[in-house]
């Protein structure tokens, strides 16, 4: 008996924390951490030059990362309202009969 109630607390307490980590997942809106490359005033070197244009092609690469993430999660968010409205109308339908 002891152990059924143990289960059960477990159990509860399980879908507590896996509910409020999905209630939480999106409250805070993502930030990218890419820094924008800071330009010289005047070049003083062709190496300089260089430097600058490195970062730069860093920081668009660090951007569209970034924008590639948020369009995957994007899709698996629609995945899964899709998925919720395919387990409502079902559950609909099969009420009907």
């Amino acid at each position: 008996m002891a152990k059924i109630f143990l289960l059960k607390i477990l159990s509860a307490a399980i879908m507590l924390i896996l509910f409020a980590t999905s209630v939480f997942a999106d409250k805070i809106t993502p930030v990218n951490s890419c820094r924008q490359p800071a330009r010289p005033a005047k070049f003083k070197s062709e190496e300089e030059v260089n430097n600058y244009k490195a970062q730069v092609e860093a920081y668009r690469k660090c951007i569209n990362d970034f924008v590639e993430e948020q369009n995957q999660a994007i899709e698996k968010h629609k995945a899964a309202a899709n998925q919720a409205i395919t387990e409502w109308n079902f559950f609909v339908n099969s009420e009907r009969r």
